[in-house]
């Protein structure tokens, strides 16, 4: 690289660092009121997608889908406001580099985006419960013998719109919380629903047995 070639680079590396430092002095006092919503929701969902632990403002931008934002400023609200809101945090060595701090928040595009973690999930888990156990009533009536085709036809027809409900919401919240919370919770409400089912199911003498053999070991 020429001598003219380090100097422009050194220049810019001073005027980067210039910028950054104002950036940060003025984070406290920045207005945000003129930042646009509709493309802070777009940096909040590719922060909320990236897999890695940091960001710049670059790959943001990128990632955001901002690439040819005209004015500078006006994104660089954008990433105050992820700051103020404590998802981004500066790493005040790396000039307009960002650690992403928030892991454990909701997927900005989901339906449930405005429930916070702990409501949804129950939310999420009473809904789907009553789904799951209604799928099993409508598949029991789907095997009775003793009921017309045509009557079959229109419970089949029933269970497999509600089984597209079921298996949707599932996807929606699995894309919320992460696949392996969702599928947790899946496994719980499916096999809390099916061992009560049995549980209905045995004859009164060995359902009666059970209940006696619980009771005495609770009582040990």
């Amino acid at each position: 690289m020429t001598e003219k070639g380090l100097s422009d680079t050194g220049q810019q590396s001073d005027e980067l660092r210039h910028e950054w430092h104002s950036f940060l002095g003025l984070l406290p006092v920045l207005d945000l009121r003129p930042m646009d919503p509709v493309l802070y929701q777009r940096c909040l969902t590719a922060v909320w997608r990236s897999r890695k632990s940091a960001i710049s403002r670059t790959d943001l931008q990128q990632a955001a889908g901002l690439v040819f934002q005209e004015e500078t400023l006006d994104f660089d609200l954008l990433v105050a406001q992820l700051v103020r809101q404590e998802i981004l945090e500066p790493i005040i060595s790396s000039p307009f580099h960002f650690q992403i701090r928030r892991r454990n928040w909701t997927n900005p595009e989901s339906a449930y985006a405005a429930d916070d973690r702990l409501s949804l999930i129950a939310i999420a888990r009473e809904e789907q419960t009553a789904r799951f156990r209604m799928l099993g009533v409508l598949s029991a009536r789907i095997s009775n013998p003793r009921l017309p085709e045509k009557r079959v036809q229109l419970i089949r027809k029933e269970r497999d719109e509600l089984e597209r409900i079921y298996e949707a919401t599932w996807l929606e919240l699995e894309n919320t919380i992460g696949s392996q919370a969702a599928e947790a919770i899946r496994k719980n409400v499916e096999e809390t629903q099916e061992a009560g089912a049995v549980q209905l199911e045995l004859p009164l003498e060995k359902k009666r047995t059970l209940d006696q053999e619980g009771e005495a070991r609770c009582n040990q």
